[in-house]
């Protein structure tokens, strides 16, 4: 007499396989669904994983690229500024040199007299 519970078959005569073999069987069967799920599950681990570095990645470059640029600016700043101040100078001299071509050549300190008061 063979009975038939869930997909198992046991019983005693004419089945063809014990109850053991069956239940090894299904045993093999499971681990091999289960070794294919956990594969699966790895793969889709590492592409998540990987995702998220390469969104670390951009996200980093993109941070360091926003810095190079406030740099850039503020050097580009201070440049300005600075050829501000040089072009002041030199247009100072400029008038300066235009002011002292028509004039004599003296040193009005050179004229004052000066008086010791510490003898």
């Amino acid at each position: 007499m063979t009975y038939r519970y869930v997909g198992i078959t046991f019983g005693y005569g004419g089945s063809g396989s014990s109850a053991w073999q069956t239940l090894k069987a299904k045993r093999a069967a499971m681990g091999a669904s289960l070794g294919a799920a956990q594969a699966n599950l790895a793969a889709i681990t590492s592409a998540f994983a990987s995702a998220q570095q390469d969104k670390l990645t951009g996200l980093g470059t993109l941070a360091a690229n926003a810095a190079i640029a406030r740099i850039k600016a503020d050097a580009q700043t201070k440049k300005d500024a600075l050829l501000n101040q040089i072009d002041g100078a030199q247009s100072t001299l400029d008038a300066a040199k235009a002011v002292s071509m028509g004039k004599p050549k003296f040193v009005s300190w050179a004229l004052t007299q000066t008086v010791d008061t510490t003898a």
